[in-house]
């Protein structure tokens, strides 16, 4: 075999051996699996967020929406998608005894408000939000929801 031939040949295999790695190297669009005993904010960044590994001070910032350092009853609600379309057949009596809960569990000061210092330092100590049975937390608008899903489909790292 000429040289010529040969280097056509290795180019070939190096060709498919890229394309090979390509299809299998970026592996499934699946998300992994959650554990059937995982804590509520854990099930919420994964279903809601994509995000698989965070601590409890980038949980808090991200549901501060107004970036105040604090959690209001409003912030509360939104982050468990008591806001949300999908729970507008939830009593607000229900939505209440959620709010209530969160502040009982975090609210260390009374004041109303979740800080930042209570969440993380409640966090460390052990205490988790609660699975109030409500759903992941769906808390974006419409717009907000199409663009997650329009990044995952189009411009994720398993696209």
């Amino acid at each position: 075999m000429s040289k010529a031939a040969s280097a056509v040949v290795l180019l070939h295999v190096l060709l498919v051996l890229k394309l090979v790695t390509s299809v299998f190297g970026h592996g499934g669009h699946d998300q992994a699996p959650i554990a059937p005993d995982t804590d509520w904010a854990t099930k919420h960044m994964a279903e809601e967020h994509h995000i698989n590994s965070f601590d409890a001070g980038s949980f808090f910032n991200l549901h501060d929406y107004d970036s105040s350092g604090t959690w209001t009853p409003d912030d509360i609600r939104r982050t468990y998608g008591l806001m949300d379309e999908s729970t507008k057949n939830v009593p607000e009596e229900r939505k209440a005894q959620v709010v209530k809960a969160v502040l009982d569990l975090f609210d260390r000061d009374a004041s109303g408000t979740v800080s930042y210092a209570e969440f993380t330092v409640g966090d460390a100590r052990g205490l988790k939000l609660p699975d109030f049975g409500l759903g992941p937390g769906h808390h974006g608008d419409d717009e907000y929801e199409y663009e997650i899903h329009h990044f995952e489909k189009y411009h994720d790292e398993n696209t």
